[in-house]
């Protein structure tokens, strides 16, 4: 089973197990709205183009709202279940999901933050899910980061120190970035629920994921 499908396994079980009405970090959604949107991430693409496309937003928001009268359980359980046999998602799961299924697993295991400030530890993940999550980080990092108005050094400690100058920024000392590599992921997809340490403390970086 690959990180993605474990990911999966692990997300959907939370799911349940919280219910419809928790919170997560994606601001404005409980349980409920991340469900649906995993499940039409997946299953409709005509409306999850609306993510990207703002001329297929209204379809995107009415094809939401009939997903959201479905039961919470069932849809969990059919996302649970992945793409269908003939699904082109299949075949690119271990790559296309890996990031999608760790941060959003995240948003809802650190949901409280969203109510009271509560910061839950980090979870202890296995060298090679730490691997998988590190390649991600190098993969996405640049374009995550691409607004950025200084340079950034990203540190995974045992891992890789990644440079990243965006382009037109030549000048300043970087914004350095160190943790382990699903809180700096996290951090690139905007969270702020995180175990990180950012010098000079305070420091503000733009992200095209937050």
């Amino acid at each position: 089973m690959t990180f993605s499908q474990s990911e999966r396994q692990r997300l959907a079980a939370l799911l349940l197990e919280k219910g419809p009405d928790a919170p997560t970090l994606c601001e404005g959604w409980d349980t409920r709205d991340l469900a649906a949107h995993l499940w039409i991430r997946e299953n409709r693409p005509d409306a999850a183009a609306g993510m990207m496309i703002s001329a297929v937003e209204d379809h995107l928001e009415s094809t939401t709202a009939k997903v959201l009268e479905r039961p919470y359980e069932q849809l969990v359980r059919d996302w649970q279940d992945g793409p269908g046999k003939f699904s082109p998602v299949r075949l690119v799961d271990r790559w296309m999901n890996l990031a999608e299924h760790f941060v959003h697993h995240e948003d809802v295991r650190r949901g409280q933050w969203m109510v009271d400030g509560t910061l839950v530890p980090a979870r202890e993940l296995a060298e090679d899910e730490n691997d998988a999550l590190t390649k991600s980080v190098a993969t996405i990092a640049k374009t995550m980061l691409k607004n950025s108005d200084r340079p950034v050094q990203v540190v995974i400690p045992g891992r890789i120190m990644y440079d990243i100058r965006p382009k037109g920024v030549d000048f300043g000392d970087p914004v350095v970035v160190t943790g382990e590599p699903g809180e700096v992921l996290l951090w690139l997809f905007g969270r702020d629920a995180i175990h990180l340490a950012i010098t000079p403390e305070g420091a503000e970086v733009p992200r095209t994921g937050a």
